[in-house]
């Protein structure tokens, strides 16, 4: 680099980290090894798998998603590497198995960098490794495919199970469907299976009420020391043995019990904790954690409360990381776009610990969306001043660790990346009144002179 592009470089620390980070996390001969191991009867020739997943990378970063924005910029700069047809062909024959593997395994080297200190969980819960299950559907499908020209309404591209890391917020592992409107059930098996690949120590798994029957609990638990922890129905067969009542941090009523779960050959003698909710409905809790001395039933409760995280976690993916705008068109090029943008989801959950522990704040204050804009910015200065040339550097983990403290030393924005929810606690919506006729003016609201059922 010129002596302009490194003083532009250290007045961008933000998109030198994220550059940096990504060329640690892609490294080029596990990219190679994925490809080669999992592409089926794809090859590669002009094209290639690391210059096609640069490809769509940019085109998240820098163009909202658009594949054709990004050609258009290529084809202006002349260094486009293919015709823009061939990307688009090349994306949709792209093996499941190939985006199956680039998440597991380029989550598992994001993983290695988190700091020690990034941990979520009750102290009773230490010799588990914490994984939150459940299913996404991937919307918004475009119609430009000749079959599914000439209908309305919206399209399902893809189905994907995700698996995520309960302690640090990644996700690490997802089964899928081509077919976007299969249930999430059948995918458990696949998704177990990966997951085991990558932690070695004991699972406990958290999960929503789709998931509580008893297959699917075996499976769950079928490794010697895995447990699980699901919520449940109301009304499921449940026959209590013993019955222990308590409350909560506010007050409110818990019951814990032992007893048999389902019927038959197949009932299980497991453990129900019920939180009773007054107008909404009861939280109603399935484990195998069985000794209610070590695995306290509030603990439980509030372990649970961290399953919302993978709500959140496919909301800011689909809102922040561009997943409403699908570059391609067929299944299997929309769940690649789906295991790229929750790589890029958890790479900004790296670059947010860092940041957190700059500030000397919490991870969970900071705001993905803030931290991400400004990121997004400076790519943005860097790519047109810089010309988007990047000198690729080899760091080793411990290396790159130190290069991430130095680069984000001094980062932490309070007014910039604080979240809006932390500033400010939402208040609790009121009631709404519905106007008689379903319309009014706003003058009459002005004046007070509109008609208003009573609530």
């Amino acid at each position: 680099m010129d002596a302009f592009d490194e003083q532009l470089k250290d007045r961008l620390p933000l998109a030198c980290a994220t550059l940096e980070l990504f060329d640690f996390v892609f490294d080029q001969p596990m990219l190679a090894e994925i490809y080669q191991r999992h592409r089926g009867r794809c090859y590669e020739d002009e094209l290639r798998f690391t210059e096609l997943l640069s490809l769509v990378r940019d085109a998240l970063l820098q163009h909202q998603g658009s594949g054709h924005r990004l050609f258009l910029e290529l084809e202006r700069d002349q260094s486009q590497p293919v015709d823009e047809s061939n990307f688009y062909r090349k994306l949709s024959r792209m093996p499941v198995a190939v985006s199956r593997a680039l998440l597991r395994q380029c989550s598992a080297r994001l993983n290695e960098l988190m700091p020690v200190g990034a941990v979520l969980l009750p102290g009773c819960f230490e010799p588990f490794a914490a994984v939150v299950i459940d299913g996404k559907k991937i919307k918004r499908a475009t119609h430009r495919l000749k079959p599914t020209r000439g209908y309305s309404g919206s399209l399902l591209g893809a189905k994907a199970l995700v698996a995520m890391n309960g302690r640090i917020g990644l996700a690490i592992a997802m089964s899928d469907s081509l077919d976007g409107e299969t249930n999430d059930v059948p995918l458990v098996s696949e998704l177990v299976a990966q997951v085991k690949e990558v932690i070695d120590e004991p699972i406990l798994w958290m999960a929503d009420r789709q998931f509580c029957d008893l297959k699917t609990l075996d499976r769950l638990s079928e490794r010697g020391g895995d447990r699980f922890v699901v919520r449940v129905r109301e009304g499921l067969n449940f026959q209590v043995q013993t019955q222990h009542r308590m409350r909560d941090e506010q007050g409110r009523e818990v019951v814990d019990e032992l007893g048999i779960f389902g019927s038959g050959k197949k009932a299980k003698l497991l453990r129900r904790i019920t939180l009773l909710r007054l107008g909404e409905d009861d939280v109603i809790l399935i484990t195998d954690l069985m000794d209610q001395k070590e695995f306290d039933a509030l603990d439980l409760l509030k372990l649970y409360r961290r399953r919302w995280g993978i709500e959140q976690m496919f909301q800011q993916v689909t809102e922040t990381f561009s997943l409403e705008h699908l570059i391609g068109c067929r299944p299997q090029a929309i769940l690649f776009q789906f295991a790229l943008c929750l790589l890029m989801y958890n790479l900004i959950q790296v670059l947010k610990s860092y940041v957190a522990e700059d500030g000397c704040v919490p991870m969970s204050i900071v705001s993905t969306y803030g931290l991400f804009y400004d990121v997004k910015r400076e790519l943005h200065t860097w790519a047109y001043l810089g010309h988007g040339e990047w000198s690729r550097r080899e760091y080793a983990k411990q290396e790159i660790r130190v290069r991430l403290r130095s680069l984000l030393s001094g980062s932490w924005d309070p007014v910039a990346y604080t979240k809006a929810s932390d500033k400010q606690p939402r208040k609790k919506k009121p009631t709404l009144r519905r106007i008689e006729g379903g319309h009014t003016s706003v003058q009459r609201l002005l004046t007070g002179t509109a008609k208003a059922r009573q609530p």
